[in-house]
């Protein structure tokens, strides 16, 4: 082959490199592009979550005038959740 065929191709393997550079700057994820308002997307999501479950288990009347009970149950849900995260991670 002379230079004359090879020019072209090189040609066309630096265009196609550009285009790949373009498309993947735009491919980006929007998680990239916008990181800060995710972050706050997030926090606002967990802090409306955490208020909301914390209003309903107030509501049981239960639950509001006897703290320890609703301490110890925290306690057993979380040794629950462990352990069950254990045995399923085996």
């Amino acid at each position: 082959m002379n230079k004359e065929q090879l020019d072209p191709l090189k040609k066309v393997e630096e265009l196609t490199s550009k285009a790949n550079e373009v498309f993947g700057k735009r491919g980006k994820s929007v998680f990239e592009r916008y990181p800060l308002a995710f972050a706050l997307l997030v926090i606002v999501g967990a802090t409306l979550m955490s208020q909301g479950i914390k209003e309903l288990i107030f509501k049981v009347s239960f639950l509001k005038q006897q703290p320890l009970i609703m301490f110890l149950l925290g306690i057993l849900i979380l040794v629950i959740t462990g352990t069950l995260y254990k045995k399923l991670d085996k």
